[in-house]
């Protein structure tokens, strides 16, 4: 793709020459590696930005805003970056703390009365630390249903929900990745600070580290005309096509991760974290203190075989809004970040005085493969690491799982048959306890499911099995086609369960933690 430089080849050679950082990194190899990520993944719209502790090593843009317009991405553009945002969020916190106004061991009902987990015990223990690193107790994803694909709750709708998602695990005892317990910590941070979530975030950290061009809300960065538009790709097609705007998250979910910036703005946020929580002008906004245990290590990990492969990783953990790893023998701190339509990693090397951000507005890994494939060079100089080559091969092969799994037939593993019932058998209206009410009707002579909380998850269910169908959703971008199994007493239809038909779907459709009982 035809990109858009920054600055001109000679500026960031001289950039380069006064830099500290010890990798033999050069503006002409991330362009090298900038060109195979791009072309292995087909990126829509790319903006890079390498960066050491006081000058800008490489920054710059590829391809479109939008592929219907063809408008290009400029340093202007702005990308989403989803829970690489998460950090924002730990950071005003980490000011409350060093303010005198929060305890990260303070529990969440010091600040949120009416907070309830479905167990007494861990209702009375849950701390704004629990609140951040990811050890709940709850299922992986637990309740995104509740935020996507278009859903906008209040937060008053999460504090009501989460008292009845069952726990999978103990309390504490082992990495469950979620999205609406930072919604709650945004909350805390909101009643702590007397404004709201967005108001706080401008005035602690946009505001002084002339972060100028960021919005805090995704309904003000799609209202931007510099902003990106979201896309996805239909299994098995390279065609990216752009995102139905209501999946646009909603502002409540903000805190979790619907912070959109340019990437000049985004290099001043790394450059941020490499001068240890100072800004340009050498005001410390969060102490060292802060800083480290922002960075210390709270809930274990299971490392990824890629990252044991490529980047020689031993340990990984999540800290307080941050994952945090070896990497080829030095620490890496970072976050990847995912929507519907976008994505987005960014890692620093503290040791080597190096950070990397990639965002891109087509939901591939190609921003964490070059993401880390840069930062690769900078932690292993000569390293033959091929992250580029590896996650393209591994999207290729998600890519046919998931177009298998998007149709019917022997391909797929399921047959359309006829009902073993009558169809009105099944009519009727299935409440969940935190999901709530979904309905089951017949529409022209066929069965449909209405997902109460969304308006796009409404599809036919095609029997594939007595009693168990397939909801085939009309958007085929987001590959989430669920099961839904209808259980039975004394031979009347008296539940039903969901599961996602392909092991490809995102965890955030978490269909499977659903438990219906039918009501009427």
């Amino acid at each position: 793709m035809s990109g858009r430089r920054i600055a001109p080849m000679a500026v960031l050679f001289a950039l380069w020459a006064g830099a500290v950082c010890a990798a033999d990194i050069t503006p002409e190899k991330i362009e090298a590696y900038t060109a195979r990520a791009n072309e292995a993944f087909k990126v829509t719209g790319l903006a890079v930005t390498v960066v050491d502790s006081d000058s800008i090593i490489f920054q710059e843009t590829y391809g479109v805003r939008d592929v219907r317009t063809g408008a290009p991405v400029d340093e202007n553009t702005i990308f989403p970056f989803a829970s690489i945002g998460k950090a924002f969020t730990t950071a005003s916190l980490a000011m409350l703390v060093d303010e005198g106004k929060l305890g990260w061991d303070d529990p969440v009902r010091k600040y949120i009365p009416e907070f309830e987990m479905s167990d007494p015990y861990i209702t009375a223990e849950f701390s704004v630390r629990d609140l951040v690193t990811h050890r709940s107790g709850l299922p992986l994803g637990a309740g995104d249903l509740l935020v996507i694909p278009d859903a906008k709750p209040e937060v008053s709708d999460i504090l009501a929900a989460i008292k009845h998602i069952p726990p999978a695990t103990s309390f504490r005892s082992e990495y469950a990745y979620d999205n609406l317990m930072y919604m709650i910590a945004g909350e805390v941070l909101s009643r702590i600070d007397r404004r709201p979530w967005h108001k706080s975030i401008e005035a602690r950290l946009f505001k002084p580290l002339g972060m100028r061009s960021c919005e805090a809300l995704p309904s003000k960065a799609a209202a931007s005309k510099r902003t990106v538009t979201q896309h996805l790709r239909t299994p098995g097609s390279w065609d990216a096509k752009p995102i139905d705007p209501r999946y646009i998250v909603g502002d409540n979910t903000s805190p979790a991760g619907g912070i959109s910036c340019p990437i000049e703005d985004l290099s001043k946020w790394a450059q941020f974290w490499l001068n240890d929580g100072k800004t340009p002008s050498g005001e410390r906004l969060i102490t060292e203190e802060q800083v480290k245990e922002l960075w210390t290590g709270v809930t274990p990990q299971n490392v990824n075989p890629m990252l044991s492969q490529l980047g020689n990783t031993h340990f990984s953990l999540y800290g307080l809004g941050w994952t945090l790893r070896d990497f080829h023998g030095k620490l890496l701190v970072g976050h990847s970040g995912g929507l519907l339509g976008a994505s987005a990693y960014f890692g620093l090397l503290p040791e080597e005085d190096v950070a990397v951000f990639v965002t891109s507005n087509v939901s591939t890994p190609g921003a964490s493969a070059l993401a880390l494939q840069i930062l690769n060079e900078a932690a292993a100089p000569g390293s033959d690491s091929d992250w580029i080559g590896v996650l393209s091969e591994y999207y290729a092969r998600v890519q046919a799982t998931a177009q298998k799994d998007a149709g019917l037939g022997e391909g797929a593993g399921d047959v359309a048959i006829e009902p073993v019932r009558p169809l009105k058998d099944y009519v009727g209206v299935y409440v969940d306890p935190w999901y709530g009410p979904v309905s089951i009707e017949i529409r022209d002579d066929a069965l449909f499911i209405d997902m109460s909380r969304s308006e796009v998850l409404d599809a036919p269910l095609i029997p594939v099995e007595p009693d168990k169908f397939v909801a085939r959703w009309p958007d085929r971008s987001l590959n989430a086609d669920a099961y839904v199994i209808f259980s039975t007493e004394d031979g009347d239809i008296v539940g039903m369960e969901m599961e996602a038909v392909s092991e490809t779907t995102d965890f955030s459709f978490d269909f499977h933690d659903l438990k219906f009982v039918r009501r009427r």
